[in-house]
């Protein structure tokens, strides 16, 4: 009874344009999504089903847009860091993809499975879990003080967005590594590696004047099959990199300009 009052009594005005305001509606319009498709039976009205599941997946992803500029508002300096998204391709880098998230972790906590993705689906189950627990928290919380003060955001608030985006974050990571091939932290790091490697040997070899700027500049041919192979050989020179002991030059670049015509 308590709660109704204070609903009536405080509850924002719809044209308010302030964050708690805005998701105090996107969400009562969500629950009131949620309460519709519960009542109605799929198989009588499957068009009316799929319009629903359709704005349905619409509210969440407003909702989470919503939560994720309170984020940004609140606690700035401590988000999840998400690095690891430059990993996604490019398809799945798009503005559904956090409500795709939350759908696909309601589903995996009410014990789906992602097609021919039994293990992982196992294997990720008790996150989803822990992350719809959470984000039921913080839509709770954000809900209260919405019909507290638009104007404050608790401690106990900034808390549990906290712990949600940490949960998020990481939920995000294990179900699109899920879906399509992402590199693991280890193959990234080798790839930078590699990126390294070949830009050394490329200043090497301009600091011996075995290759011209204008050379890489017009990506000669030749040049860019010569600079995997002497990344390779590079190494393997004696002590210094640069040059062997008792060659009268350098060999390593020689191998450049040999490489460059054919030999390598």
């Amino acid at each position: 009874m308590m709660n109704r009052f204070r609903k009536w009594l405080y509850k924002p005005k719809r044209s308010d344009p302030q964050l708690l305001a805005r998701f105090y509606y996107a969400d009562e319009e969500l629950n009131q999504v949620a309460a519709e498709l519960d009542s109605l039976d799929g198989r009588k009205d499957p068009q009316r089903c799929t319009l629903l599941v359709s704005q349905f997946r619409s509210c969440q992803d407003n909702v989470l847009n919503i939560i994720n500029q309170i984020m940004d508002e609140c606690i700035p300096q401590d988000r999840a860091p998400r690095d690891f998204c430059v990993k996604f391709p490019e398809e799945i880098r798009h503005d559904n993809l956090a409500g795709q998230l939350w759908f696909g972790a309601e589903c995996l906590a009410a014990g789906s499975i992602i097609m021919n993705r039994e293990l992982e689906s196992m294997a990720m189950r008790p996150l989803a879990k822990e992350l719809t627990r959470s984000l039921e928290d913080v839509r709770g919380a954000l809900r209260d003080q919405a019909l507290r003060d638009l104007n404050t955001y608790t401690e106990k608030m900034r808390e549990a967005l906290r712990h949600f985006d940490v949960l998020f974050a990481e939920f995000e990571l294990s179900y699109v590594s899920a879906m399509v091939p992402v590199k693991s932290p280890r193959e990234y790091y080798v790839q930078q590696e590699v990126i390294v490697l070949f830009c050394e040997t490329v200043e090497r070899a301009l600091d011996f004047g075995y290759l011209t700027q204008d050379m890489i500049d017009d990506y000669e041919p030749a040049l860019m099959f010569s600079i995997p192979r002497l990344a390779i050989v590079w190494p393997l020179l004696p002590a210094h990199p640069r040059t062997c002991p008792g060659a009268t030059a350098p060999v390593a670049c020689g191998m450049v300009a040999r490489s460059s015509s054919g030999a390598l």
